[in-house]
C-alpha cells in the first residue's frame, strides 16, 4: 500500500504513540521535579528544571519517530540518533 492509504488504525496508531511520548515524559519530569523541591525545599527550580528537561525530551521523542514512520532514507541519518 503507498503512504496515503495506509489502513486508518494505523494512524491512529501512531497519533497515539506520539501523543503518549510528548506526554509522558513533561508530566513525568513535572512530578519528580516537584517531588524532589518538597524533598530539598529548593523552591521552585527543580520544578523548573525537570519540566524544561520533560519537554526537551519529548521534542526528541516526536524527532525520533518522525525519523522512523518518515520515508525510508538512502543515509543513517536515525541510525545515528538511536545510538
Amino acid at each position: 500500500m503507498s503512504r496515503n492509504k495506509k489502513h486508518p488504525l494505523a494512524n491512529l496508531a501512531l497519533l497515539t504513540h506520539i501523543g503518549i511520548s510528548m506526554f509522558v515524559p513533561i508530566i513525568g519530569c513535572f512530578f519528580l521535579g516537584k517531588y524532589l523541591d518538597t524533598v530539598f525545599s529548593t523552591g521552585n527550580i527543580l520544578l523548573l528544571i525537570f519540566t524544561i528537561l520533560g519537554v526537551l525530551t519529548a521534542f526528541r521523542n516526536l524527532f525520533a519517530i518522525g525519523l522512523e514512520s518518515g520515508p525510508k532514507r538512502k543515509d543513517d541519518t536515525y541510525k545515528r540518533i538511536r545510538k
